[in-house]
């Protein structure tokens, strides 16, 4: 205190006295903080580490770090996707294998509701089951932040990682954005993004790998027309002169079919919407530059569409509108040109902060551009229009941002590469094999699903591998997509592996949302359920981690940690 007052005194060298001044601000108003497990971002599978892992009695510290949801701008929502929007769950043909706090989650869902009609399958409206698996966003925050509160859980809201400290294979600490370091016995990178695996120096991936790298048949570039296609001929060219291509579409692919890359499946954000009175207008979030000619090939595309015997995969404000509770829906990406931004989440994974923000408003610009084009443009059909114009925000979800969700669905950026990588043929080599035993920590069973990761000008069939338009004849060109999968695996059983870096490399971190797995197999483990599936085991092998004479998680006791994930109603054989 006298230092800081003997400067205040200090008449000369103002600028010298204001950085120190400013530094020691810093380091006072900077914390240190012990823990015995830390779990850096509070998505829905972070949540139920942190939560898992406290209820082992374990100190535990949940950081919630993705921009902006996490910060007072976005209303500090956590739970990630399934707080952000996604609430039609991915859960496929059947939902018997969530269990543990998964499980939990989804009856607390039910219980949420007094429900008076019967349905064939566990969505609500529905009393035929206990557990319901369509969210409104601000009931599923609400069952999060229950979980978080009843646990114990210490919460840490708006700051986001910026190094780590480590010694050898072992994590020390991380440091956030608000100086406040955080000590732990062990980590939990629960994030989308992977950034503690990255900060760590962990060996990560990006991108697709090739057929030929995993055996995989749908590994690489694709050459489908499987669906959220292109279904009528579209020019590529911004105008008559084809001497410019139309925004939103790429140059001609040279890409070999099965080739690998770097190219990312596409993000959106998942709008929830509604057609009640009260609702708020799409017009009330103006975009801010738009371009009315950019958006050329949408309308072609809804003109086109609206002819008489065309069979195009379309719908207004989109053709994925699912519903949920109080006559909301959960809007997705439906068709060849819709909610998805093509191409654009290539450069997000290893994206700066300052990057990938302005990533983010980049997504949010071209939606807003979308839904104002759909609902104004007067080239649109005025059915079209009006039929839009019938949605809007819920005016009781995302309050702090106008009805607009905060959270990008960042459907895959880094992923983990561990000793073994979990890809397309492992579900089928399990039931070649049997039943993995101990080494089980849950169960999936959703679609291999990947999204399109590029648009772009196709001169001729020939060019693209045969496919495009029924209307298009062999010597035009057009409009194309790559990158959809949609191919169900069959039910597996998640191996504990997919959690572990490389013993060589960090022996007490447990990742969740970016497992050891191929591009292929990232698409059936990433759904909502999965991670809150591996979050909960990741939690408890996190408590037996500390609670063992391991002096790394790559060697836990396995049977002990079946008996924890037993106890604890995880669901752990098909």
């Amino acid at each position: 205190y006298s230092f800081c007052t003997l400067l205040l005194h200090i008449s000369s060298r103002d600028t010298l006295k204001t950085m120190i001044l400013l530094t020691l601000t810093a380091l006072v108003s900077s914390v240190a903080l012990d823990f015995d497990v830390v779990v850096y971002d509070a998505t829905s599978g972070g949540v139920m580490s942190g939560v898992a892992a406290a209820r082992h009695g374990l100190s535990t510290a949940v950081i919630c770090a993705s921009w902006p949801a996490c910060y007072e701008e976005g209303g500090k929502i956590i739970g990630g996707m399934s707080a952000n929007g996604l609430g039609q769950t991915d859960l496929g043909s059947h939902e018997d294998y969530v269990g543990g706090l998964a499980k939990e989650f989804y009856t607390r869902n039910r219980r949420k509701y007094n429900t008076t009609t019967n349905s064939a399958n566990c969505r609500l409206p529905s009393t035929s089951c206990n557990a319901t698996f369509n969210l409104e966003p601000h009931v599923a925050q609400s069952i999060f932040e229950e979980m978080i509160s009843e646990s114990g859980v210490h919460l840490v809201y708006g700051a986001h990682a910026v190094s780590v400290n480590k010694t050898s294979t072992t994590i020390n600490s991380i440091t956030l954005s608000n100086g406040d370091i955080y000590h732990g016995k062990v980590f939990v990178d629960a994030g989308y993004e992977a950034d503690l695996v990255h900060l760590s120096n962990t060996t990560y991936t990006i991108g697709r790998e090739s057929r030929q790298q995993f055996n995989e048949s749908l590994a690489g570039k694709t050459a489908t027309d499987s669906g959220n296609e292109f279904n009528a001929g579209i020019s590529p060219w911004a105008t008559d002169a084809n001497d410019t291509l139309a925004h939103f579409v790429s140059p001609t692919d040279t890409e070999e079919v099965g080739q690998g890359d770097n190219r990312v499946q596409s993000y959106n954000f998942r709008l929830c919407v509604t057609s009640e009175e009260t609702r708020i207008p799409f017009e009330s979030l103006q975009p801010e530059n738009y371009t009315r000619s950019d958006w050329r090939i949408l309308v072609e595309y809804v003109n086109k569409c609206s002819e008489p015997g065309k069979k195009c995969q379309t719908g207004y404000p989109s053709c994925s509108l699912a519903p949920i509770p109080n006559n909301k829906f959960d809007m997705n990406n439906c068709g060849g040109i819709s909610t998805d931004f093509v191409g654009k989440s290539w450069n997000y994974p290893d994206a700066t902060w300052d990057e990938r923000k302005q990533i983010w408003k980049e997504h949010k610009e071209y939606i807003l551009g979308l839904l104002h084009t759909l609902s104004t443009d007067p080239d649109i059909p005025e059915s079209v229009r009006q039929t839009t114009s019938r949605y809007g925000y819920c005016p009781d979800e995302f309050v702090a941002t106008g009805g607009f969700p905060p959270g990008l669905y960042v459907r895959e950026a880094r992923r983990l590469v561990g000793e073994h990588i979990f890809n397309q043929n492992t579900p089928g080599e399990q039931r070649k094999s049997g039943d993995i035993g101990d080494l089980s920590v849950g169960l999936g069973g959703y679609n291999f699903d990947s999204h399109n990761a590029l648009r772009y000008h196709c001169p001729n069939k020939t060019v693209c591998h045969g496919k495009g338009p029924a209307d298009v004849g062999p010597s035009e060109d057009y409009v194309w997509l790559e990158g959809d999968v949609e191919i169900g695996p069959g039910g597996y059983q998640i191996p504990f592996w997919v959690t572990l870096p490389k013993a060589a490399e960090t022996t007490n971190l447990l990742v969740v949302a970016a497992p050891s797995a191929s591009h292929v197999g990232m698409s059936t483990l990433r759904m909502e359920p999965q991670f809150m599936i591996l979050g909960h085991s990741v939690g408890v092998a996190a408590a037996l981690f500390v609670k063992s004479s391991a002096s790394q998680v790559q060697e836990l006791n396995l049977t002990a940690l079946h008996n924890m994930l037993i106890a604890d109603k995880q669901l752990l054989s098909l």
